[in-house]
């Protein structure tokens, strides 16, 4: 059950949003699981009237689907909208890198040489979450130190699809190597205070990660997004018990 619930209606809604994603972001919730207004409401131990809000809400975002005839479904990225993100980044990111170079503080770039020392030389025996999370940090970092609000928003606003996108990929323990040593390019570059450097490390960094994908996809012949997203099943109850 949701702790502290407010007593106002966009309080609830809020909180129910942000499980909900949470749960889809962390694949407890895979494309094409049934999600009941009822259940939910009864399993969150609020109204329907929140759970409706914050389905339009997720509806808006690309989350989930919703059908007067068939229902609301957990919705999958398409491969077009996969490719848009990954573009969206390779093009904006970037430049925040280059703008970063020059505005980053000393004390940011103290944090981030921490934050590397930490997770250790020896990647290949964490998981994808603790390189997600050091990643994600890093990345915050830089749309941060790149010093335009406009940019660092859709960025933001981006990160939650950008997780989906990794975590449905599983990426390989290799991946994750060369996925630490391309950010810590990116960070070097910072730290010399060179903008060039830091561009072209980021570019690459990123057009790995699309090249990875697009490899996977060949090798493994997995079915689409779209596909998947026809495959619809219910949650049973028994399921969503466990999916918290």
């Amino acid at each position: 059950m949701l702790d502290a619930i407010t007593n106002h209606d966009l309080g609830r809604a809020g909180l129910v949003y942000r499980e909900i994603k949470r749960r889809i972001t962390d694949l407890q919730y895979q494309p094409g699981d049934r999600l009941s207004e009822a259940r939910l409401a009864e399993e969150l131990g609020i109204g329907r009237s929140p759970v409706r809000t914050a389905f339009a809400r997720l509806q808006g975002e690309g989350w989930i689907e919703i059908s007067p005839q068939s229902g609301t479904f957990v919705r999958g990225l398409s491969d077009l909208e996969i490719t848009e993100i990954l573009e969206t980044r390779v093009m904006l990111e970037t430049y925040m890198a280059g703008r970063a170079a020059s505005r980053i503080s000393d004390a940011e770039l103290e944090r981030l040489a921490n934050a590397f020392a930490a997770y250790g030389k020896r990647s290949h025996e964490k998981g994808l979450q603790e390189y997600l999370d050091l990643d994600l940090q890093f990345h915050a970092a830089v749309y941060e130190a790149g010093d335009n609000s406009l940019i660092r928003g859709i960025l933001t606003n981006m990160i939650d699809k950008v997780l989906w996108i990794r975590r449905r990929g599983a990426a390989s323990p290799a991946r994750l190597q060369a996925a630490l040593r391309e950010i810590q390019a990116v960070f070097r570059a910072l730290q010399k205070r060179d903008a060039a450097a830091a561009e072209k490390a980021m570019r690459k960094h990123i057009q790995s990660s699309i090249d990875f994908r697009k490899l996977s996809k060949i090798a493994s012949g997995k079915k689409s997004s779209n596909e998947v997203q026809r495959q619809r099943r219910p949650i049973s109850k028994k399921a969503a018990r466990t999916r918290k």
